[in-house]
């Protein structure tokens, strides 16, 4: 329901035997009315033309406020006397009355010096006729002058009368925006003081001494409304915003900030905000918000972290158009002094993927290229969680910086295959940037770079995965042993005789990955003693039941040899004889590998010290000491009795 009417108390104070109170619609508090009866009283000690008539505005206590009317009392036989009647309204009634300031001067009224003073005895009815026409360039000026000076302020004019209508309008409209103890007048022709305190803002006729009025120690002067010639962006902004809402919607707009910031000298400095973000036209952004505010705002560290805890809870939603998210974090990234949530951070980032995938990608370059800190820290997080695994490559353009980075807080992308289709140098950094996780994950990508890569990159992979390696290169050599890569990996697990001899004793009928355990495993490992002499029967039956090429059978009988001296168990004469022969005619023709040869010369028996240059003697020897019979001592064999 639209009310357009209320009731309003009312008092009469004028000269009898001294000024007081002659008439009241309510009983007032000693402090209420003590107040009232200096403040209804003569605003100086003389008459000045020009200044019959005048308002004066202050607050009393428990959201009350006083509209006063003065009157010079000519008819009365005393000068200096005066009439003054009050309207008090109730903080709730304001806004309606602002509507009607003709309605409002109206109810005033100056009292017959012979009448009983009974009609100031009830309330008084205010009912709404027509809305409020002001002066806009009146209304401008005081809007400038109430918020955009220093009070206690004083302005100079001709009668008291011009900015009446528009004084009143303010007060009673804008009162919330008023310091809580606001007060004016605006017929002055004394410095108007009240507890001590002056009354903020009060019209004083032009011929009053400026020294009287203490302006540049106690009070300001506010420049000449006719010099004026452009009002600040801000005042024609809070005009316009007069007319269209009665400020309804910048009220909402200021309502969530912090109560610091609910003080009338902020009322400009939060129009700046509110029309200088676009927040009054719902076209703002956070950036604007904020870039506004560091312009506005002294202490910028306080105004922006509202403005983002606000933001954080939805506050602006009615101000704002679409957010770009990527730049608003560009401008944390240059603004770093910022106190940002990392669940806004994260939110935010994620908006931007969305709704900006381009952005996204430049912001991302932007923090890679920018300085470490925990803020890009926290982003750079954030995009490992946000980017599948799918759209990695088309995201970073698999640019290195881009790669490596991601990469090195999230190993899972190295799964994409695309990466292992760049340059040596390439793939070698990214492995560089990989580190051991969860187990599963390590052996994936090491099957990933092995399978896809065209390089040899085992020994890059080990120096990160180390021991984890070792199965996933076993599977991948056993599949690929003749491909070109497998060289590193090779010379990686050959030293793994424990695989090795696992591997060949799944492999006991598989004879070329047998042969390829074989050519790979060193047979002087204790671990050798694992495979019994069946299976070394099978392995042998194996190899040697195609016909093998003269290399097969070198490696065969390489492997064969140590069996036959070191085990407790003596081999097939057949076999023993294979690897005899093979290893005595590479003995013989000098063709047996010196590196092989330190290992087989220590689990042989020593001959005369003239014959340590003979290899074969001592190898023929050694198969003799074991008990294989297929070989006859010579003469030339035995050692001299002192060696025995």
């Amino acid at each position: 329901m639209i009310v357009d009417e209320f009731y309003v108390e009312q008092t009469l104070h004028g000269y009898s035997n001294g000024h007081r109170l002659l008439q009241a619609s309510l009983k007032l508090s000693e402090q209420d009315s003590k107040k009232m009866m200096i403040l209804s009283d003569l605003s100086g000690n003389e008459f000045v033309n020009g200044f019959e008539r005048y308002f004066t505005g202050y607050n009393l206590d428990n959201n009350h406020i006083v509209l006063a009317c003065t009157w010079y009392a000519e008819e009365m036989k005393r000068p200096g006397c005066v009439w003054t009647h009050s309207l008090i309204f109730d903080v709730k009634d304001l806004y309606l009355a602002s509507e009607d300031i003709t309605s409002i001067i109206a109810m005033f009224k100056k009292p017959d010096k012979d009448s009983d003073f009974l009609s100031y005895s009830n309330p008084l009815k205010f009912e709404r006729s027509s809305t409020e026409e002001l002066d806009e360039n009146n209304l401008k000026y005081l809007i400038w002058c109430v918020w955009g000076n220093r009070r206690p302020l004083i302005i100079f004019d001709d009668v008291s009368t011009n900015f009446e209508k528009e004084m009143i309008f303010l007060f009673l409209a804008q009162h919330d925006l008023l310091e809580e103890d606001f007060s004016f007048c605006t017929g002055s022709v004394a410095l108007r003081v009240y507890g001590g305190k002056t009354l903020q803002l009060q019209i004083v006729p032009r011929k009053i001494s400026r020294s009287k009025l203490h302006i540049g120690e106690k009070t300001y002067e506010a420049k000449d409304k006719n010099v004026i010639k452009n009002y600040p962006l801000w005042v024609n902004k809070m005009f316009d915003n007069l007319k269209k809402n009665g400020l309804k919607k910048y009220r909402k707009f200021v309502a969530g900030f912090s109560k610091d910031y609910k003080q009338p000298m902020y009322v400009s400095a939060f129009m700046k905000l509110y029309v200088g973000s676009r927040a009054d036209e719902k076209e703002a952004s956070l950036v604007t918000l904020l870039e506004m505010a560091c312009a506005i705002f002294e202490d910028k560290k306080k105004i922006c972290n509202e403005i983002l805890t606000l933001y954080s809870k939805n506050y602006f939603s009615s101000w704002c158009g679409k957010e770009d998210y990527n730049e608003v974090l560009d401008y944390f990234i240059n603004n770093r002094w910022l106190d940002i949530s990392s669940i806004d951070l994260r939110r935010m980032l994620r908006e931007g993927y969305i709704s900006d995938y381009t952005g996204s990608q430049r912001l991302l370059k932007n923090i890679i290229k920018g300085e470490e800190n925990s803020l890009n820290e926290v982003l750079l997080k954030a995009y490992t969680d946000i980017i599948p695994n799918n759209q990695f490559v088309d995201f970073t353009g698999l640019e290195y910086d881009c790669c490596s980075t991601l990469i090195s807080i999230k190993n899972e992308f190295a799964i994409c295959q695309e990466i292992w289709r760049r340059s040596k140098g390439y793939q070698q950094g990214i492995i560089r940037c990989l580190s051991r996780k969860e187990e599963r994950l390590d052996k994936k990508i090491i099957q990933i770079v092995l399978q896809t890569s065209e390089y040899d990159l085992s020994y890059d992979l080990y120096r990160v995965y180390e021991k984890e390696c070792i199965q996933v290169y076993w599977d991948y050599l056993l599949d690929n042993r003749e491909s070109k890569k497998v060289k590193g990996i090779i010379d990686i697990v050959k030293d793994d005789t424990e695989s090795e001899v696992k591997l060949i004793l799944c492999y006991l009928t598989e004879r070329d990955i047998l042969l390829f355990l074989v050519s790979l495993v060193d047979p002087y490992d204790k671990e050798i003693q694992r495979l019994s002499k069946e299976d070394v029967n099978r392995i042998y039956n194996t190899i040697i039941e195609n016909n093998c090429a003269e290399t097969e059978k070198e490696i065969l009988a390489k492997f064969l040899l140590p069996i036959c001296i070191l085990e407790d168990y003596m081999l097939e004469t057949e076999i023993a004889k294979f690897s005899f022969d093979i290893v005595n005619g590479l003995l013989a023709t000098q063709n047996f590998p010196e590196n092989e040869w330190d290992k087989l010369e220590k689990i042989l028996p020593e001959v005369a010290y003239y014959n340590n240059w003979d290899r074969c003697k001592r190898l023929r020897k050694g198969f003799r000491k074991k008990g294989y019979t297929f070989i006859e001592k010579s003469e030339e064999e035995e050692l001299p009795t002192y060696l025995l």
